[in-house]
């Protein structure tokens, strides 16, 4: 059999590619992939794309403790009448303490110095650290109860693993931006004789006013995959969180509602309960059990949608579109080589093992076989332009005019349309900072180092760029350039 395929270059260039084909080598499918046995890692990329061999090992011993971690527990549960839980928080502190410990001999270690991959040496250790071991949190180093308390509940909204989701509550109670053709009424159940004692003394206006009042929302993400994610193993609530901030520039929780579709449908809305801060007895037990589910979903959220999606997934698009496009000598691609380095390697390995049907990801997180499914929806509002870390800090009345200045200092055309509907309030406009913004958490510490990042990498990307455009028309007649941003 002999194939043959047309192919356009960006260049407008044509060209036919012949493959002879006999029957002794199968049929190809042109319907069906095959998945790669996990024990195989070799995942194509182009060869440019690939990692370094230090790299490859460094991200093997990784993965190697990853799945460790995950099937460990797996194997153990098949001998436990309680599967898929811990016993005592006992349990949970062994993840951290126990593992292999491995000898401190002669023998060892010439068995190191045999050992050229950096892969064994990670995972082939004589330091004492154990093998497929977790490490210890810093947060529970000092006292394995720090975590319980309202103020690390709250404290890790602004300094934990998802710092980018809370915002400034705008108005109350919270409403929700469900349709409510679909969904019924899904605001939220939230009400001022919940929070009146944990106010401070102050009214929700005044409250409003003073940018006091915070929110950690996960009910509108949540809510219309809730159904099906409650029928599989793992099961969770949508969540509301509500915050005060305090004097002393801190946060403390006010209240949680915990939300569930209606038993009669969606359509019905939801049903809610709110729970209220509590130290001791059955209530004590029960707002924990609440921060546990506001953790975990903000734990998920992190894992599935702020590092997933919108570290990992959303700039592919770029980096095709850039190699496809701009010559290997063109400035902006130098310029971004850097930051695309080992993205589409590690992206082909996470498809391969950690968010494929099955894989790590739906074994640990709850949106389970629903989580790319999920994903893919919140990636529909994804939108370039409000990526810029001052945008996403900004509330939506001042972001506008901040928009148009920021995108005509990168010289790219800004639209009047370009803003999206949601905004998190964190910062207002200060023409007196290196960057614009005063914050109105001033202890928010992924926004004070990252917008010092950020004006950093603003200041040398425009001075490189102005290196070679000296003009807007510049920008305007570079066909590569105007090809890559098309494409995108």
């Amino acid at each position: 059999m002999d194939f043959k395929v047309h192919i356009s270059t960006a260049g407008d260039i044509t060209f036919d590619v012949h493959f002879e084909w006999d029957e002794s080598m199968g049929v190809p499918d042109q319907k069906l992939e095959t998945r790669l046995a996990l024990v195989n890692l070799d995942v194509y990329v182009p060869r440019d794309e690939q990692f370094s061999h230090i790299k490859f090992s460094d991200f093997l011993a990784f993965a190697v403790k990853s799945l460790g971690q995950v099937q460990l527990p797996e194997i153990a549960s098949v001998f436990d009448k309680t599967i898929n839980e811990f016993h005592s928080f006992k349990d949970i502190l062994k993840l951290y303490k126990e593992g292999i410990k491995l000898p401190d001999n002669r023998a060892m270690s010439k068995l190191k110095q045999c050992i050229s991959w950096e892969l064994l040496k990670e995972l082939i250790r004589s330091d004492g650290e154990g093998f497929l071991k977790f490490p210890l949190p810093d947060v529970i180093k000092e006292d394995k109860t720090a975590w319980r308390t309202d103020e690390e509940f709250a404290r890790e909204m602004l300094a934990g693993v998802n710092p980018v989701v809370i915002r400034r509550l705008q108005e109350f109670p919270p409403t929700s931006k469900l349709d409510p053709e679909v969904y019924g009424d899904q605001n939220s159940r939230i009400r001022w004789k919940h929070i009146e004692k944990n106010m401070n003394g102050l009214s929700i206006d005044t409250a409003l006013k003073q940018n006091k009042l915070f929110i950690l929302d996960y009910h509108d993400t949540l809510m219309p995959y809730l159904e099906r994610i409650n029928t599989t193993n793992t099961e969770t609530y949508a969540t509301r969180t509500l915050l005060l901030l305090q004097d002393d520039d801190t946060l403390k929780p006010l209240a949680i509602e915990l939300s569930l579709p209606h038993p009669e449908g969606l359509k019905n809305g939801a049903t809610s309960q709110v729970f209220i801060p509590a130290e001791h007895g059955v209530e004590g037990s029960i707002w924990q059990l609440a921060k546990a589910y506001v953790a975990v979903n903000d734990s998920r959220y992190h894992q599935l949608i702020s590092h997933w999606l919108k570290t990992h997934a959303v700039i592919e698009p770029f980096i095709i579109a850039a190699n496809r496009n701009l010559s290997v000598l063109h400035p902006i691609l130098k310029l971004l080589q850097p930051h695309f380095r080992d993205t589409m390697h590690i992206n082909a390995m996470a498809r391969h093992i950690l968010i494929n049907s099955g894989g790590v990801l739906e074994v640990t997180c709850f949106p389970a076989k629903y989580s790319l499914e999920m994903s893919s929806a919140i990636y529909k509002n994804w939108a370039f332009p409000d990526q810029a870390l001052p945008l996403d800090l900004l509330k939506r009345s001042d972001k506008k005019i901040f928009t148009l200045k920021l995108l005509s200092t990168f010289m790219i055309f800004a639209t009047n349309d370009i803003l999206l509907p949601f905004s998190r309030g964190m910062a207002v406009p200060d023409s007196n900072q290196p960057h614009g913004l005063r914050l109105v958490i001033e202890d928010y510490p992924f926004a004070v180092d990252g917008l010092e990042i950020w004006s950093a990498i603003k200041e040398w990307v425009c001075e490189y760029c102005l290196f070679y455009y000296h003009t807007d028309e510049m920008v305007q007649s570079d066909s590569e350039l105007q090809s890559w941003w098309t494409e995108l």
